[in-house]
């Protein structure tokens, strides 16, 4: 099993109503198509870092969704939307292989 975390900080503190927004939108669409059972939240302490992660059963598995992601027209308007939101440079994204 692998897991697949995504990290992000918000431009600004400002910011962070939106992008916890933003977050909610983009795990409901991301579940309802892809069926990826996403979950989000935020760091409570420190800098402000939005987290997102899914697991699936092989890196192959999740290739395939990245492939559906990168045609997804709706997915892609919706970063671009929230795309000033972000700290630039602050997306961070990494596979997890898991040991159970």
């Amino acid at each position: 099993m692998y897991r697949f975390v995504r990290t992000a900080r918000p431009r600004t503190a400002a910011n962070v109503p939106a992008t916890l927004q933003f977050s909610a939108q983009v795990t409901e669409h991301l579940n309802r198509t892809y069926g990826l059972n996403m979950k989000a939240g935020i760091e409570l302490f420190g800098k402000s870092r939005l987290h997102w992660h899914y697991e699936a059963p092989s890196i192959d598995e999740m290739t395939a969704i990245n492939r559906k992601l990168m045609a997804d027209h709706a997915y892609q308007e919706l970063l671009e939307r929230h795309n000033h939101l972000w700290l630039e440079g602050s997306m961070k994204d990494q596979v997890i292989s898991l040991l159970e």
